[in-house]
């Protein structure tokens, strides 16, 4: 019994996995047809789907950052995976070097762990990235330090 439960959420994580990613390549089409000018800071929750059983939820989010934005010193409650849509990041963990990521890049976002860096390398391009986590239902995924 316990076997066959695990099957059928293991399914239904496939399945939700897979409507994410369709989610996420027609969106980043979409953008990259007719970007829209990014003026102020925005994160927007594209997706939530629960998963049955849990107090979870996987979590499609979409950031923009205007020309020039930093991030405040942050941490995440749990790791997550993201893509640079448009633009270039760049990025630094407590005890890291700086990493670059652009256009087509992917990365991971660590859990529980500084991030004392995030912000737009340029001063005259948008910064446009989606990120993916499995997360407790009602927990933001930004903590500001």
């Amino acid at each position: 019994m316990k076997e066959a439960k695990m099957n059928k959420l293991a399914a239904a994580t496939a399945v939700v996995l897979s409507t994410i990613t369709f989610i996420t390549l027609q969106l980043v089409e979409a953008m990259s047809k007719s970007p829209m000018p990014i003026t102020a800071v925005s994160r927007k929750v594209l997706e939530q789907i629960a998963i049955s059983g849990t107090d979870e939820e996987l979590r499609l989010m979409l950031v923009e950052f205007p020309p020039g934005y930093a991030n405040i010193a942050h941490s995440h409650p749990v790791a997550s995976v993201c893509y640079v849509i448009e633009g270039t990041a760049l990025s630094q963990y407590e005890g890291e070097e700086i990493k670059q990521f652009s256009a087509g890049q992917s990365y991971q976002d660590q859990a529980n762990k500084t991030h004392l860096i995030f912000r737009n390398a340029s001063s005259e391009a948008a910064l446009r990235f989606i990120c993916a986590a499995k997360i407790k239902i009602g927990v933001p995924f930004l903590q500001p330090k």
